[in-house]
């Protein structure tokens, strides 16, 4: 699987999650051959195999400061944001709309690895039009994706922030997250 996000910063980032290594360079060829340089994308700076294949994509690796937020799929009562945003979507994309307008998205890539441990999914990106928020959209749409992973037998979500975005560490934080620090390449 392959995706695309741009941060709030305008960068575009690609991820790519593949088992194997030439599955991983035809999706960065052709990623690399469609999308405007310059991209980013984010690798725990344990994960060797992964490094190894953005170096042979042709990525620069530099090291940048951050955190992992670890996020138990739970059920929660229900958030709700203000009158007239829905929710829609459920594990891997959950959207909220104020008449059929999109004001937030939450994008998640369930692990395909299991190993006998609890199952892991990785979030993505947690994104809310900037006019939308402080309305309670993302506390929303996280409470409500972490519900529907906990339906689907997830134990955990984790998702990376940077260490100066506050705001997302007191979402995270508010739904039981806890952060480890890490650095990225």
């Amino acid at each position: 699987m392959a995706d695309t996000g741009r941060r709030p910063d305008g960068r575009l980032y690609i991820s790519i999650d593949a088992w194997h290594d030439t599955a991983f360079d035809r999706l960065a060829a052709a990623m690399l051959a469609e999308l405007p340089a310059p991209l980013y994308t984010l690798v725990d700076a344990d994960d060797a195999d992964t490094i190894s294949n953005w170096r042979r994509a042709g990525f620069t690796l530099t090291e940048v400061s951050g955190s992992t937020c670890w996020c138990p799929a739970k059920r929660s009562p229900p958030c709700r944001p203000r009158r007239g945003v829905t929710l829609t979507g459920g594990a891997e994309e959950s959207r909220a709309e104020v008449e059929g307008v999109e004001v937030g998205v939450i994008r998640i890539s369930p692990s395909m690895r299991d190993n006998g441990r609890p199952r892991i999914a990785r979030i993505r990106s947690i994104e809310v039009r900037a006019d939308q928020r402080r309305r309670g959209i993302g506390r929303a749409l996280l409470v409500h994706a972490l519900d529907a992973l906990h339906t689907r037998e997830f134990g955990l979500a984790t998702i990376d922030v940077d260490e100066t975005d506050t705001a997302t560490i007191s979402l995270l934080e508010s739904v039981g997250a806890r952060r480890e620090s890490n650095t990225w390449s």
